[in-house]
């Protein structure tokens, strides 16, 4: 997992390029100026969502992980905690994992760390990276946030 801002992610020259181009393809469209939905880059492969909720108490949400997609959770308005996991955690999930929506849910996340990401600022999540975004720590509030999807294979592209 990796921590910084969209505007240093998106020159920092130790990131793989397609998460450069990914990264200052969304600074180009504004993102403030977007309404929420979906916005493909490159088709299924490199794609994200705006998305406008509210974090929840981290106590009430699922941690999560992903096979096939590299996720970047970048926080638009408002503050949001992710708990996340090291690599290598055992994944005890919680149900079946659904592989059409590469998305599976465990019970718990062991040593867990958290991160507070405010407006700007982003955390890259890795396949198999246990993480359990939207969450409060004390009182639930708004979000609005992108999340990017990368599909992993483009990294050794």
């Amino acid at each position: 997992m990796i921590i910084d801002t969209l505007s240093a992610g998106a020159v920092n020259p130790i990131y793989p390029a397609i998460i450069r181009q990914t990264l200052q393809a969304i600074l180009d469209k504004a993102p403030q100026t977007l309404a929420p939905g979906k916005y493909p880059l490159q088709g299924d492969s490199v794609f994200f969502s705006v998305v406008e909720g509210h974090t929840r108490l981290l106590a009430e949400q699922r941690p999560e992980f992903h096979r096939q997609y590299i996720d970047i959770h970048i926080v638009l308005t408002g503050e949001e905690v992710i708990g996340a996991g090291v690599t290598g955690l055992p994944l005890d999930l919680s149900e079946p994992f659904n592989a059409a929506n590469d998305l599976g849910f465990c019970h718990q996340i062991a040593s867990e760390t958290l991160i507070h990401l405010q407006a700007e600022e982003l955390a890259i999540v890795f396949p198999l990276e246990l993480h359990r975004p939207m969450c409060a720590l004390q009182t639930p509030a708004a979000l609005r946030k992108i999340v990017v999807k990368i599909d992993a294979a483009l990294l050794t592209a």
